[in-house]
């Protein structure tokens, strides 16, 4: 063997060590403390729907209300039924998926360019919260990205190593898995395979090529009824009407999250980058080299365009797990045009990367910690570990079969009510806590006027945890003994003879009852705004969060009209939010007092924006109907706010 063969061999060998490292840190991030890799709500929600006896009931059931493909479901349906639903036997498959995704970039990359740009593309998909997240659930993302990057490897040996129809065949193969997995993964595949189009030289292979995408469609036919019912419930994607329409801001909030919100991360990036780009020797660019940048270039823009184009004018359906299929092509971009390496300067910059990428995943976005507390297994713990199982009762937001689930896992069981998918109204809720014969109870998923009328039965809190998506309550009807009560903040109260704030509007609207002593706040047909206050929000919510709880109560002497209790956020002359809560929700009877709640979450309202400087916080009666009402009292509070709600897809350092 001549020497030069000796030098390629070693730089090849030195290559595939590299890249070994790589994915044993991508393996280790994926399987850390694997034990406790928790379900999401939609791995819980897709396990909830594979209880059936038959496969059409599956598809009937399972898959048709979901609006995503049947694949991942199918392939759950008969897993499970192999291995349990035990969490990492589930999610075993898709942690391998994103491992052995690593793996085809690098080959991708190395393909279409050289080593360099597939082991830095691999660093990047080994080592980023987006590929390390999705990994580690069981939903069609991860396993799309790998059914993609297997149609792309077997796309791009065709057209870049040699004509073999088989390699066609099997590009046909995993677009057709591709469009069972996910809509978008289907998209991603039209788009690869339209773009083969540029690169066709005859009339032969453009018929050759073509069968190809007929044999995809071939396959997708027994899907198509499925895809077309999906239509019918609402459009695809599974978005199920509660995804908002995507702002413009919408890419660059993507890449911001993408590159975990942190100048470290785009600072490296880029320094790799120029020094790539500077250094001495000639750019290694394989032939073809700006027709290559290009098809890679539109495949990670396009399915961007296409899906927010489709949000904002149709069905919004766009989500950042949707890109995941086309985004390790913008890393193959970023390092196609570099100088020649040495193998340790190969090394070098891979260390780097995986050092900036894991340390921020880690500690800016505190990963493990707010991945590996998910709300319903979190809030069941709080009922059977934290308090006694026998004497608390567990209101939540998930459908029974999530409970269910963790009551087997960790063998115990509550009382317990689930408001998921019930339109409860406020007044069947009052009677639901009246009925609750435990003298704790645990609840979650609860909006604020819930949880003040629990709070009202149940005065003291015993306890509060916060995490992704989730704020968990323990209340109690007595106050136990050496027990450290969490109470709320009044910020705000009048009962017309006394008062806390600076209250306006009611000095002309107040009567005594010389009887037992009392004032009262009475609107008049002619009064249309009663007592209102008004707060700096800065004050009162300087980061942006915590919640307002507003306590009044009411008595309507006639008929009862309607009449409002109404918050707005204001800066300047612009409404940034408003609110209000018809008292009929309450059921209220003619002459009979009752107590009404209403509470205004800050961090809802601001959607995320932290910044509160100049921003009024109002609050007023809303005499809407013109009627007579008596007002005994208002008191309001404060309370905690949650910073890591939204902490696995924002900034909340």
């Amino acid at each position: 063997m001549s020497n030069k063969g000796i030098h390629k061999d070693n730089v090849l060998l030195y290559e595939y060590l590299i890249l070994m490292f790589i994915l044993v840190v991508g393996g280790m991030l994926r399987l850390w403390d694997m034990l406790n890799i928790p379900f999401t709500h939609d791995e819980l929600s897709a396990l909830g729907r594979l209880r059936f006896d038959s496969f059409s009931d599956l598809i009937q059931y399972g898959v048709l209300p979901d609006g995503h493909p049947a694949g991942v479901q199918v392939f759950l349906y008969y897993w499970t039924s192999l291995v349990g639903t035990r969490e990492i036997l589930v999610k075993i498959p898709f942690i391998f998926s994103g491992v052995l995704s690593i793996w085809l970039t690098y080959t991708i990359g190395k393909l279409w360019f050289d080593g360099t740009t597939g082991l830095m593309a691999a660093a990047y998909i080994s080592s980023l919260q987006f590929f390390v997240m999705y990994s580690q659930i069981a939903r069609p993302y991860i396993s799309g990205l790998f059914i993609t990057l297997l149609m792309v490897y077997m796309w791009s040996l065709y057209f870049f190593k040699n004509r073999k129809i088989k390699y066609l065949v099997l590009f046909a193969v995993f677009g057709a898995l591709s469009a069972y997995n996910h809509h978008f993964s289907l998209l991603f595949t039209a788009i690869v395979g339209l773009s083969g189009l540029f690169l066709i030289n005859n009339k032969r292979e453009l018929l050759i090529y073509s069968l190809s995408g007929l044999l995809i469609f071939v396959l997708y036919i027994p899907h198509l009824q499925i895809f077309f019912s999906q239509l019918g419930y609402g459009g695809i994607g599974g978005a199920g009407g509660w995804l908002a329409k995507p702002t413009p801001l919408f890419f660059i909030d993507f890449i911001d999250w993408l590159f975990h919100f942190s100048q470290v991360v785009w600072g490296t990036l880029i320094a790799i980058f120029m020094y790539l780009f500077l250094k001495e020797g000639d750019f290694c660019m394989s032939n073809h080299g700006i027709q290559k940048l290009l098809l890679l270039i539109s495949w990670f823009l396009l399915p961007i365009i296409i899906g927010y184009t489709y949000s904002v004018l149709r069905n919004p359906v766009i989500q950042y797990s949707m890109l995941i299929f086309s985004t390790p092509y913008l890393f193959m971009v970023f390092f196609s045009y570099h100088k020649n390496l040495s193998k340790l300067q190969n090394l070098l910059l891979v260390i780097l990367v995986l050092i900036v990428n894991i340390s921020t995943l880690v500690f800016n976005r505190d990963y493990y910690n707010i991945f590996y507390n998910q709300p319903y297994e979190q809030t069941v713990r709080a009922a059977i570990i934290e308090n006694s199982a026998d004497d608390v009762f567990l209101i939540d937001g998930g459908i029974p079969y999530y409970n269910e689930y963790y009551f087997n896992k960790y063998d115990s069981h509550v009382s317990f009510f689930s408001n998921a998918d019930t339109d409860v109204t406020l007044m069947e809720f009052d009677s639901i806590v009246n009925n609750i014969k435990e003298s704790r109870v645990v609840a979650s998923s609860l909006n604020g006027e819930e949880l003040q009328i629990l709070q009202a039965k149940f005065p003291y809190q015993l306890a509060y945890h916060q995490g992704f998506t989730y704020e968990i309550y323990t209340f109690s009807k007595e106050n136990p003994k050496d027990a450290k009560i969490i109470e709320r903040e009044l910020i705000a109260s009048t009962n017309f003879k006394e008062e806390l704030g600076n209250w306006k509007d009611v000095k002309s609207m107040i009567i005594s009852d010389t009887v037992v002593g009392n004032n009262y706040c009475l609107l008049q047909p002619e009064n249309e705004w009663g007592p209102s206050i008004t707060f700096d929000l800065q004050d009162i919510s300087p980061s942006g969060l915590g919640i307002i709880d507003v306590e009044l109560e009411i008595l309507m002497p006639d008929v009862v009209e309607k009449c409002l209790i109404v918050s707005s956020i204001n800066k300047g002359d612009e409404v940034i939010a408003w609110k209000a809560l018809n008292f009929e929700l309450y059921k209220l009877k003619p002459n009979e007092w009752k107590t009404i709640y209403y509470s205004v979450d800050i961090q809802s309202a601001l959607k995320g924006n932290e910044n509160t400087k100049g921003m009024k916080l109002k609050i007023n009666v809303w005499n809407i109907s013109k009627t007579k009402l008596l007002i005994d009292y208002i008191n309001i509070y404060s309370k905690q706010g949650n910073q890591v709600r939204y902490a696995l897809f924002k900034d909340f350092r």
